[in-house]
């Protein structure tokens, strides 16, 4: 381009703000402007003959088949990338036009923009929405994308891949009583040593707070649990943060595709119903996810998303369970005890709903209404002149060791005007080794208030002798735990009286007063009274009531002890209809089908039939259920080579044994189906005549309690 022509495109390069060149038919450059030499770190025209030199080697292609188009005509634009002379790369977006003169293309300009900052921003962006910027582990996004690939991946190589949900067990209480700034350095912590226990390749994510997600491609339900296993084992060893050494320890579901899913969402939500049995099981263990899951987990949701209404909808209530004198039979105290009456899923008992409440927070609002409740109540039956008796309420090792508690009981004393000797704290052994410093400071603040502590639960904890020596003086009450109280035999020649005699005598020692809990039956009274206990709790002489059949009792003043007697599923009358009492249970699966008219998908679980009647049946199952008119379910069995389905509604619930419970369902059925149950009970009740173990029936042969020990 001649001198001339070269004069019109002056101010194109000298104003322009961008990288601006001209460049012949051949590449060479021509002309370049300041800023060229400026943003490249090029001193001289001699340095620099062609673009290619400026262009990382992956650039170079497409480049060239874009200046191809220019000069043909064709303008183009697109980001690139520059070499700076000190080495490192600047971001440009770069439109090239033709460089005409007298209607003949004879070279090309290019206009580079240095874009690099906006780069950075939208790889920040990137990361951001991709990345958790506290561990820098995958998100729940970047997550669930790497987990919808691997199901494609593994539907076309027909290979396994496993989703882990991990949630830290009580690391709430971290945050709340050391701090988040604590609580952030410790979840780094705890990202390195996932990474550093899983390797290269895992696929490890911080899903929110403290939950984590782990993905395992190509791996089987066995591999899955032996990594657990090590996840679990990694956490043993304490962190060190800020002088503090912390221990955390996590719970784990697992759900495998295939089988517990097909896509992203349902793996997830499976994996997170086995999570949440792990939490009902104790914490610090796994749980791989089974279709029985659903129900009970459907049942944690719902009473977690209701819980934090369930005080100003006024469904939660104290029952009361008398304390006695063994020697005079006078009621000398009372522990309250909470209940929700939920209107699904009926009385649901504190072991269901208190450790949702910690995971929520919502524990602190409900301890402190359990205080005030308790205290206004016993106010109110102390100004209606009945005898003036200490009622006890239970806190967590967590409530116990917070800073807020001393003044939270002083001020509901203060609201319902109640002296403090008839107020007395129920704690369990893990409190007193949590923090020793805050545990002394808790229990003189409760002592200089006139509030008495009592340790619940006694002997089934790690206190040693010397640990009760350095409390002597602030926990004046030992209660023994029902364990021990179940084995006492008047014969004295057991494990468990020879440890209740002890723990008697040491109380004595010590100057505390004993209570025993968990009586049943005449003969442990008698060998209590033996032992000189100051204090008798338990079903021989009341279950847990609610306030108004307390204050019964209190005007009666004493109780008579009552011989226990074996409790009837609420009063059916079996005699009155066909039944067939199974020796050997039937194996059934069970579903919810419907709750309050509405239908409801949940998976099936196993259940154990053990006595079939024409309008109703009994059965066992591990998952709690409510006795609930609105909550429809389904149970299938075959009985001579005949599937059959019962459907009907819960009417009786008891617990046969710990975490096992035994369910009497009436029939919700048309006639027609159940003259065809009538049929089938009179055929197998004849089968059974000749043979306990009728064939191409579901019957089990293994001991029925522990069938659910096993599942």
């Amino acid at each position: 381009m001649e001198r001339d022509d070269e004069g019109n495109y002056q101010s194109l390069f000298e104003y322009n703000p961008d990288i601006v060149y001209l460049v012949n038919t051949s590449g060479n450059f021509e002309k370049m402007n300041e800023v060229f030499f400026q943003k490249l770190g090029i001193t001289n025209n001699y340095e620099i003959s062609t673009i290619d030199s400026l262009l990382p080697s992956d650039y170079i292609q497409d480049y060239k088949e874009a200046f191809l188009k220019v000069l043909s005509g064709i303008p183009q634009n697109m980001n690139m990338k520059f070499i700076h002379k000190k080495g490192h790369t600047i971001d440009i977006n770069l439109t090239m036009v033709p460089a005409e003169l007298d209607g003949t293309i004879r070279g090309a300009f290019g206009i580079a923009k240095d874009i690099t900052e906006h780069m950075d921003a939208v790889k920040l962006n990137t990361y951001l929405a991709n990345y958790d910027s506290l561990t820098g582990l995958p998100n729940r996004r970047l997550f669930q994308e790497k987990l919808e690939q691997a199901i494609i991946v593994g539907n076309t190589l027909n290979q396994k891949v496993a989703v882990m949900y991990l949630d830290l067990d009580r690391f709430k209480y971290i945050n709340d009583t050391l701090g988040h700034t604590l609580g952030d350095k410790l979840l780094i912590q705890i990202a390195n040593r996932l990474k550093s226990c899983l390797g290269e390749n895992a696929v490890i994510a911080r899903l929110g707070g403290d939950e984590f997600g782990v993905l395992l491609t190509n791996f089987y339900t066995q591999q899955a649990e032996e990594r657990s296993k090590n996840i679990i084992e990694s956490l043993d060893k304490p962190f060190l943060v800020e002088n503090y050494n912390l221990f955390v320890t996590t719970s784990i579901g697992i759900s495998i595709f295939p089988n517990d899913g097909g896509d992203s969402l349902t793996l997830m939500k499976n994996a997170d119903s086995a999570l949440y049995k792990a939490k009902e099981l104790g914490k610090n263990n796994f749980q791989v996810f089974s279709s029985s899951l659903n129900a009970q987990t459907f049942k944690i949701f719902s009473l977690e998303s209701s819980l934090r209404y369930a005080i100003e909808l006024n469904q939660l209530e104290l029952y009361y369970q008398p304390k006695v004198c063994p020697s005079t039979y006078e009621i000398v105290g009372a522990e309250a005890l909470i209940r929700w009456n939920h209107p699904e899923w009926g009385l649901v008992s504190p072991d269901e709903f208190i450790p949702i409440a910690e995971e929520t927070g919502l524990v602190i609002e409900i301890g402190n209404w359990v205080k005030w409740t308790a205290c206004m109540q016993n106010k109110s039956w102390q100004e209606a002149n009945l005898p003036k008796i200490p009622v006890s309420v239970n806190l967590s090792a967590n409530r116990f060791l917070e800073k807020s508690l001393i003044s939270s009981v002083m001020e509901v004393l203060e609201e319902t005007k109640l002296e403090p000797e008839y107020l007395e704290i129920e704690i369990t052994e893990t409190s007193l080794l949590e923090n020793e410093k805050i545990v002394f400071s808790v229990l003189e603040g409760l002592k200089s208030l006139g509030v008495k502590v009592a340790l619940d639960d006694f002997g089934t904890g790690y206190s040693s002798l010397s640990t009760l020596k350095r409390f002597k003086g602030l926990v004046e009450v030992l209660k023994i735990d029902r364990t021990f109280i179940n084995d006492l035999t008047p014969l004295d020649t057991a494990d468990s009286n020879f440890i209740v005699n002890m723990i008697i005598q040491l109380s004595q020692q010590l100057h505390m007063a004993v209570v025993a809990e968990g009586v049943e039956t005449t003969d442990q009274l008698e060998v209590l009274n033996n032992y000189n206990c100051n204090t008798i709790q338990g079903y021989l002489f009341s279950k847990p009531v609610p306030a108004a059949d307390f204050e019964k009792l209190l005007r009666k003043g004493k109780l008579m002890p009552v011989e226990m007697k074996k409790i009837e599923e609420n009063s059916t009358d079996y005699d009155k209809e066909f039944k067939v009492v199974l020796e050997n249970p039937l194996k059934a699966t069970m579903t919810l089908t419907q709750i309050r008219g509405n239908k409801v998908e949940l998976g099936t679980m196993d259940v154990l039939i053990e006595v079939i009647c024409t309008k109703r049946l009994q059965f066992l199952s591990d998952i709690k259920l409510a006795v609930n008119y609105a909550i429809i379910l389904e149970l299938e069995t075959e009985i001579l080579s005949r599937i059959v389905k019962f459907v009907g509604t819960i009417i009786s619930i008891k617990e046969a044994k710990p975490n096992v419970y035994r369910y009497v369902l009436e029939y919700k059925m048309v006639e027609s189906e159940l003259a065809n149950i009538t049929t089938t009970l009179y055929k197998l009740s004849a089968a059974l005549h000749k043979h306990s173990l009728v064939s191409e029936c579901s019957f089990i042969q293994a001991d029925r309690y522990a069938f659910f020990n096993k599942n």
